[in-house]
């Protein structure tokens, strides 16, 4: 059982610094097709992480304190219900991420200026995300 969180959190102390850094670093990786390639495989991760964290923060009344998000838990359906949606989000991006990256690559020529809109695509589902979240508000 030691061994399995000691490994856990080892994955978790490298993914969460990579993931919350790609999305700045993939502006530079897109300059060259090898950091193009870096993000085309490993850019949804990073997405559906950024989606994870979005989607939980803009619903959850967490700027109110612990009782609050306790009460909106209780109110939507406890914490099991709310996680499942979390993780429905983050695989949806990841997901959907892929789609997208897959769609450009067959919709867009090949150029130095077609691998600057690599993040975009990469980083959609983080825009729609938001968007999903402003149109319901």
């Amino acid at each position: 059982m030691l061994k399995w969180l000691l490994k856990s959190l080892l994955i978790l102390a490298v993914f969460v610094p990579f993931a919350a850094a790609l999305p700045l670093a993939s502006v530079i990786l897109c300059r060259t097709p090898d950091g193009a390639q870096f993000l085309f495989w490993a850019g949804p991760w990073s997405c559906c992480f950024w989606v994870l964290i979005y989607s939980q923060l803009s619903v959850a009344p967490w700027r109110q304190g612990a009782e609050a998000v306790h009460r909106w838990r209780e109110a939507n359906g406890g914490l099991l219900h709310t996680s499942i949606q979390a993780t429905g989000w983050m695989f949806g991006a990841l997901f959907f991420s892929y789609v997208a990256e897959f769609l450009m690559v067959c919709l867009v020529r090949p150029s130095a200026s077609a691998r600057a809109l690599l993040p975009v695509f990469t980083y959609s589902p983080l825009a729609f995300a938001w968007l999903w979240r402003h149109a319901r508000a």
